[in-house]
Formats: C-alpha cells, sequence, structure tokens
C-alpha cells in the first residue's frame, strides 16, 4: 500500500506537483509575447497545416463519409489531441532528471514525482485542447454528443502509462542520452502510422 501511494498516488506531495507542474508551465512561454496563448495556437496553426495537406493535397477521405473542411479537421484534431499529450510526455521523459541538478544532487527529493510532474503539465495542454475540440463540435453540430461523455474514460487510462513510461525513459535517459535522440523520430513515424490521418479500413489485411 505504501508503494502505491508514494509512486501511483503521491497525495503526501500533491501540493508540490502542482506547483512544479504550473512553474513548469509558465516557464515554456515566460519571455514570449503571446505567453500561455500558444497552448491554444499551436494545436490550431498545425491543424490548419494538416488539413490542407490531408484533405486538399493528398484528398484523404473517410468511407461513405463526405464532410466540410471542419469536419475533417475536427476528426483529425481528435486524434492529434490524444497523441500530442502522448507524445509531448514521453519525449520530455529522458530529460526529467537531467534538467534537475539541483534536486537529484542537492537536496533529499523523491525523484518519482518528476513524473508526475511531467505528465501534469501535460495535461493542462490535454484540456485546453480537448476544451477547443469540443467547443468546435458544438459549433458545428449545434451540441455535444452522449459519446463525449466517455472521453475521460478514453483519456485517463493513459496516465498510467505515461507515468511507466516516465520512469523508465526518465531512467534510461539518466545514463543513455541517445534515448532522447531516438525518440524523435520514432514518435514521428508513429505519428503518420497511426490512423490519425487516415482510416483504419485503408490498412491492409493482417497489420
Amino acid at each position: 500500500m505504501s508503494f502505491a501511494r508514494t509512486y501511483f498516488w503521491p497525495v503526501q506531495h500533491r501540493d508540490v506537483i502542482v506547483q512544479m507542474a504550473s512553474r513548469d508551465i509558465r516557464s515554456r512561454y515566460r519571455q514570449s509575447w503571446l505567453g500561455m496563448a500558444w497552448l491554444l495556437l499551436t494545436p490550431l496553426l498545425m491543424l490548419m497545416v494538416y488539413t490542407l495537406v490531408f484533405k486538399e493535397v493528398f484528398r484523404v477521405r473517410w468511407a461513405g463519409v463526405d464532410e466540410s473542411h471542419v469536419a475533417f479537421a475536427l476528426r483529425l484534431y481528435a486524434g492529434l489531441v490524444v497523441f500530442n499529450f502522448f507524445a509531448e510526455c514521453v519525449n520530455r521523459s529522458p530529460q526529467l532528471v537531467a534538467d534537475q541538478p539541483n534536486l537529484v544532487k542537492k537536496v533529499v527529493f523523491p525523484l518519482e514525482l518528476l513524473a508526475w510532474v511531467n505528465v501534469g503539465s501535460a495535461l493542462v495542454g490535454l484540456l485546453v485542447s480537448g476544451g477547443l475540440l469540443l467547443a468546435g463540435v458544438v459549433w458545428l453540430e449545434g451540441g455535444l454528443p452522449v459519446s463525449a461523455l466517455a472521453l475521460p474514460l478514453v483519456w485517463l487510462p493513459m496516465v498510467p502509462l505515461l507515468l511507466g513510461l516516465g520512469w523508465l525513459l526518465s531512467g534510461m535517459g539518466t545514463y543513455v542520452r541517445d534515448v532522447g535522440q531516438i525518440l524523435g523520430p520514432v514518435l514521428s513515424a508513429m505519428m503518420f502510422l497511426t490512423p490519425i490521418f487516415f482510416p483504419v479500413e485503408s490498412l491492409p489485411a493482417g497489420v
């Protein structure tokens, strides 16, 4: 039970996690003119590019669905919201310990919290992007479908997975710096190989 409280439900350190996660988010946008507005602008700009490329250039279509540019963009965005959350957590994990030398060498600090801080700061981006997705659906459809209530059941199970990957990759990245270099190409390949930009029905049989 103490193991679970330490790693999977560290309630005794919740204030530290919240404080470090909020500081991490603010530090990313501290010297930019638009500040935290980039949390919203970055996915929107990338969504415009992907919609142009995949709908107009590659002519991607879902079978039996003839949809507008907005509907197509929302379909892509639903996949990108989840993948970007995953990719952000994984991509930063190898440097979690290496980027905190003061915490590692000079004070007694529970290093397992760094994975929680990483996931917590990424969750803020997920909530912002998810809110934008739901707002787009309301604007397009005039309301939310009942299936929107299931979104937490889809998103929250990723948290234990990302915590585990955070602990694993941060430990590996402390000793093998190549891990961080490998993850960039791997995550890029994963984004284009998963059915975000194409219907899963278009995959060859047996894949």
